[in-house]
């Protein structure tokens, strides 16, 4: 058990800043009567863009400068700043690291657990930010939103989207697929339905009886793909699911149907979609997350116009940022109450 100050470094980036970590931290502890002294590194994600730093993925940062302002620290709290092994080894003291992340993936998990170091994180934390999104990016394709906007900028009146079979369609009446059905899945598929949609729900890992069959209906993927007008993808990343979109898949889908993927890029055959949409297979899709970022001039499906692309931020929002500080703050507070002797 400790008693006396706490001291705590602060890797914040330019969407949860240093100043909302430390505010948040301060008021939870102040609640509790806790002494702590802080220590900032500032980085500049989004700025900066994500990358692989040491032995660790999709993070940013100065390992050298991050270690040695470790040195002292008790607890490390981040966002997307890293924290490898190198870091870990700096900070003997260390006993806590507070990710502000659905997933720990900046964070060398095994060293620290090889030193009995506490890692959390938040899983869900922008759940409503990328739902919320998700349902924007269908919006964007079935009322082809984007691509009149594109066409507005480039003086063209699409004037021919009032033509029949020109025309958007309206969402009511229409059947959703979603793939995956954790917290951001559960919050599409309620939106969805609040639309009118008959929402129809692949997940191998949730129980049939517990949807909500007023809202949603479980459906084989087969039968998801060849049924559904828009298939939004919503499963988490893993070795099985690796390109579980790929050409059969596509090729399953009907020629008027729709995908959206706010989910991960290795959901994806993006070389199969970049087929499907140029001949036709699907009639577009909506993308917020590629098979590799940062997208740049080249890339084949800058060139295709049946295509919405937003450049990976659905999960962003301000109140994201200001709850993931909270909810950081509220596990330092519930941490060090499990570990002082008064």
């Amino acid at each position: 058990m400790q008693t006396g100050t706490w001291n705590i470094l602060i890797i914040g980036d330019l969407f949860v800043t240093c100043e909302m970590f430390r505010a948040a931290i301060a008021r939870e502890l102040d609640r509790l009567g806790i002494r702590a002294e802080f220590r900032e590194v500032q980085t500049l994600w989004p700025d900066d863009p994500l990358h692989d730093v040491e032995e660790v993925h999709e993070a940013v940062g100065d390992v050298a400068a991050i270690a040695e302002a470790a040195r002292d620290a008790d607890i490390i709290v981040t966002d997307y700043g890293a924290v490898t092994k190198r870091i870990i080894d700096s900070a003997p003291n260390l006993r806590l690291i507070g990710v502000a992340r659905g997933g720990p993936v900046s964070v060398n998990v095994s060293a620290a657990n090889a030193r009995d170091i506490r890692v959390v994180n938040l899983p869900g934390r922008n759940s409503r930010a990328v739902a919320e999104f998700t349902v924007g990016l269908i919006f964007s394709q079935l009322k082809r939103l984007a691509e009149c906007n594109q066409a507005m900028h480039n003086g063209i009146w699409r004037g021919d989207c009032y033509r029949f079979e020109r025309a958007p369609r309206e969402l009511s009446g229409q059947k959703a697929g979603v793939i995956g059905y954790g917290h951001v899945g559960r919050l599409v598929a309620d939106l969805l339905s609040c639309l009118d949609m008959t929402v129809l729900v692949y997940d191998p890992f949730v129980a049939p009886e517990t949807l909500d069959p007023g809202k949603s209906h479980y459906s084989e993927l087969d039968s998801v793909l060849s049924e559904a007008d828009v298939v939004s993808l919503h499963a988490r990343a893993t070795r099985e699911n690796v390109r579980m979109i790929a050409e059969p898949e596509l090729r399953k889908m009907k020629s008027s149907a729709h995908l959206i993927n706010t989910a991960r890029g290795s959901l994806v055959d993006y070389v199969a979609l970049h087929r499907a949409l140029v001949e036709g297979w699907i009639a577009g899709a909506a993308l917020d997350i590629y098979d590799v970022e940062p997208v740049t001039a080249g890339y084949p499906l800058l060139s295709v116009s049946n295509v919405t692309l937003t450049p990976h931020i659905a999960g962003s929002s301000q109140e994201t940022a200001l709850r993931s500080a909270d909810l950081v703050a509220t596990q330092i507070g519930d941490y060090i109450k499990e570990n002082r002797s008064v």
